[in-house]
């Protein structure tokens, strides 16, 4: 890897089985201050708009990251995960983001923020962007799929 990475590992994700319905958020908020806490530490360092668009809500953030869409098809939760400036190791174990699946090395990938420039860094590893296999340091932009 070319570059060191900070500490920027953080697990932000409820599971829908985990909060089913108002009450149990109630129960929840009450019987995890310390993970309320970090939340909100995290909110207030990343510059978040949340813009109600009549029936939907609009999220909205200055600086690169990347959306999960949960983590199955059954799954309603919505991750942002910030992209700080240098590196950011995708993988599983010791690194920034967990991810999963067939074929997952521990240090994947890593995806580097140079001054808001994205580029993803295979490692010798399947990766692909947009359905399209990439061997190379590839730029990403806005909207494209990991």
């Amino acid at each position: 890897m070319a570059c060191s990475t900070g500490s920027l590992h953080q697990d932000l994700h409820v599971s829908q089985g985990d909060v089913d319905n108002s009450v149990d958020m109630d129960r929840f908020n009450r019987n995890m201050p310390e993970l309320g806490r970090k939340t909100h530490q995290v909110l207030q360092s990343t510059p978040l708009d949340l813009i109600e668009t009549g029936k939907g809500l609009k999220f909205q953030a200055e600086r690169p990251h990347l959306v999960s869409l949960g983590s199955g098809r059954l799954s309603t939760a919505i991750t942002l995960l910030p992209l700080p400036e240098g590196c950011t190791t995708l993988g599983y174990g010791a690194v920034d983001i967990n991810i999963q699946g067939p074929g997952v090395a521990a240090q994947h990938c890593y995806i580097e923020n140079k001054s808001g420039v994205i580029t993803l860094h295979p490692s010798g590893n399947l990766c692909a962007v947009d359905g399209l296999q990439v061997q190379q340091p590839t730029r990403l932009s806005q909207g494209m799929d990991l």
